[in-house]
């Protein structure tokens, strides 16, 4: 049994909610894009279509500085 994966993107793209379209435009975008560089994951390009790479770089920036010596923080 062969899987036309043509017909199944069509259907898969069909049941998704309108407000997940264009995310899902964006990625398959990326994926066209950067195809023939094996350095860059799927994972990462989701990441950078849906935003959230963004969100974990914000998060990073305005993080507390780390703590030098962590165990003086720890009751005796």
């Amino acid at each position: 049994m062969t899987i036309n994966l043509r017909e199944e993107i069509h259907k898969a793209v069909d049941d998704l909610p309108s407000q997940h379209l264009p995310d899902i435009l964006r990625l398959m975008e990326l994926l066209i894009k950067y195809t023939d560089q094996p350095d860059v994951e799927p994972e990462e390009l989701w990441l950078l279509a849906s935003g959230n790479l963004k969100k974990m770089v914000d998060e990073m920036e305005s993080a507390p500085a780390p703590t030098e010596d962590w165990r003086k923080h720890l009751p005796n």
